[in-house]
């Protein structure tokens, strides 16, 4: 929405809430990998790779910060900034992303034998990529140095441009990654239905389904169109899309911790579904920005560095999860077993 409101975001109280946001970043950065390593090591459960992947991403969250942090002086010295560090922001973000999603579909496919679950990691995989190509050619279209004067600028490619197509095939694994990731939300969390209850359960997921999938065929045949008579019918029609994305997460994001707050404190299941529920939540909302539009300042910054982190707290969250409920189940078939001998000795 940055080149609707042009007027708004450079003067001090824009540039007071894009300081506040990176500080905000940096601090909330800070705390979750702390509690994630606590976690870990309360709940003893052996994640594949942990540490490694762990100390991987506290360092891209201290590049990040840092990264962030010129930014915001250059702002408030020199009232200008230099997209270099927008196009470093994004490749090292995704970074984990593509990373972090790869390690999940492995472990999927190998170790659960779970084709749905590897197959929607891996097309989150391949979005990133794309999205990754795509969002550095739209930075190569801006200015080198973005003043204050500067209206943030979206370029417009022609549909038969090689970045056309990488935005398109970007799109279409986006929307092949998120059903896929809704049938394997639905997959993990059907031994809790019975919880929350089925009609709540599925009218929660049911909803993200539709909401997600109907809005963008809708811009495709016009109903709701990037044009208009005045800019708040034009906003407003972008909103209605975009809002999809944040609809998601917030829906994804409720459904596991619906099921979180039904099991009882303390349980490692329990704190790795609330790790994935935030996870969710984060992974979508901070997906729903762009920094590449290089708007004075640039708030989709914030959003950006936000992807790597949130990724982080899926693969943790959703991998043991998949882990303690594995053992919970093999456990529970050990011991039905051990009783069905017994009895019949």
């Amino acid at each position: 929405m940055s080149d609707f409101i042009r007027e708004k975001i450079p003067s001090s109280a824009g540039i007071s809430l894009f300081v506040c946001t990176a500080i905000i970043f940096a601090i909330s950065g800070f705390f979750i990998l702390s509690y994630v390593k606590q976690i870990g090591k309360e709940s003893g459960a052996a994640i594949l790779h942990l540490s490694r992947t762990h100390i991987l991403v506290t360092v891209v969250q201290y590049a990040l910060v840092a990264i962030i942090a010129f930014v915001v002086l250059q702002i408030v010295i020199t009232l200008q900034y230099i997209t270099f560090p927008l196009a470093l922001t994004i490749s090292i973000s995704y970074g984990p992303w593509i990373m972090t999603m790869a390690l999940l579909a492995r472990a999927f496919y190998y170790w659960y034998k779970s084709v749905i679950l590897g197959f929607s990691m891996v097309a989150y995989v391949i979005n990133g990529i794309f999205l990754i190509a795509n969002y550095l050619v739209w930075l190569e279209e801006q200015p080198s140095i973005i003043l204050s004067t500067d209206v943030a600028f979206f370029p417009d490619f022609e549909p038969e441009t090689l970045v056309s197509q990488i935005g398109a095939i970007a799109q279409t694994v986006s929307a092949v990654a998120y059903v896929l990731t809704w049938i394997s939300t639905v997959i993990l969390l059907r031994p809790y239905m019975k919880k929350i209850g089925r009609i709540k359960f599925w009218s929660i997921m049911g909803f993200a389904l539709v909401y997600y999938l109907i809005s963008y065929p809708l811009f495709v045949l016009g109903y709701f169109t990037p044009s208009g008579e005045t800019d708040t019918e034009v906003m407003n029609n972008i909103l209605l899309v975009s809002m999809s994305s944040i609809v998601a997460g917030i829906i994804f994001g409720a459904a596991f911790l619906s099921i979180a707050r039904t099991l009882r404190r303390g349980t490692a299941i329990r704190d790795y579904l609330i790790l994935a529920a935030y996870g969710m939540l984060i992974f979508y909302i901070a997906g729903s920005a762009t920094v590449s539009q290089a708007a004075y300042p640039p708030f989709g910054l914030v959003s950006t560095a936000f992807t790597g982190l949130s990724t982080y707290l899926i693969y943790v969250g959703l991998y043991s999860s998949a882990v303690t409920l594995s053992q919970d189940l093999t456990l529970r078939k050990t011991i039905r077993k051990s009783v069905m001998e017994r009895i019949f000795m």
